[in-house]
């Protein structure tokens, strides 16, 4: 094992273990999740082009990977997750109505899911698919395609939106403002957001309160910033820098 690398893992034994992996080409997001102490570790929503990136980030690290979450079900994820399942012996986790015989476990709304000493909180939120889900874990809150950089998809519309616009609503409001909110793609160079960036923007709009704060969001963070080149290094992910809609770096 390299220097840097033995020096990351002293750095990690008194901090949370964390990585977002893009997929450049389809611009979709992953995260490697893990514990400090115990080195197990949770992906979610891997795909096939992130593999390499996983496998070598988890190998690096010393990590143990047991659980594989989705935000939603689709064949992609299905067949990357087979193939993590065959090399490391995790466990695939997904929403209860899923029915295919490669989940072994099957979660719901409010779970607790645990790896080591670390636990991450399910929220059933369905919207463009019934199989919906985010999860929370410590100061961030990993949103799949339900919420994304520039707020809810722009393919869900009529009665699906409004449920789902009230169901955000609510469960937004039991977190602090300086949450994070890591979606399941980018948006024009933009890999994360917080609970804090919207709900300034939609007070100084509104005069106050959560009422309307998704709806108000869609109209925020329109696509000004110039799309981030591609081909960049794996290091040079996005740091929240609040009331700037412009990329930074980790």
């Amino acid at each position: 094992m390299a220097f840097a690398d033995l020096f990351a893992l002293h750095r990690e034994g008194c901090r949370m273990i964390f990585r977002q992996i893009c997929s450049e080409k389809e611009g979709s997001l992953a995260y490697v999740l893990g514990d400090s102490i115990t080195r197990e570790a949770v992906a979610i929503d891997v795909v096939d082009s992130q593999l390499s990136a996983v496998e070598d980030f988890l190998r690096r690290r010393g990590l143990q990977l047991r659980l594989l979450l989705v935000t939603h079900w689709n064949a992609s994820h299905e067949k990357a997750a087979g193939i993590l399942r065959e090399h490391w012996g995790a466990r695939l986790a997904a929403h209860e109505s899923i029915s295919a015989a490669s989940v072994d476990m099957r979660i719901r709304d409010e779970d607790i899911l645990y790896f080591g000493e670390e636990s991450l909180r399910v929220f059933h939120t369905p919207g463009l698919t019934a199989c919906a889900l985010m999860y929370a874990w410590n100061d961030r809150l990993f949103t799949g395609n339900t919420l994304l950089v520039r707020g809810l998809p722009p393919k869900l519309h009529g009665k699906a939106r409004g449920d789902l616009l009230a169901r955000m609503n609510t469960l937004l409001d039991r977190f602090a403002e300086e949450t994070l909110l890591y979606p399941g793609r980018e948006y024009r160079g933009r890999r994360l957001s917080s609970i804090e960036e919207y709900r300034r923007l939609v007070q100084s709009n509104s005069g106050g309160g959560s009422t309307g704060l998704l709806h108000r969001y869609n109209q925020l963070l329109q696509p000004t910033a110039k799309p981030v080149k591609k081909g960049r290094a794996e290091k040079d992910l996005h740091r929240y820098v609040p009331g700037q809609n412009l990329p930074a770096f980790l």
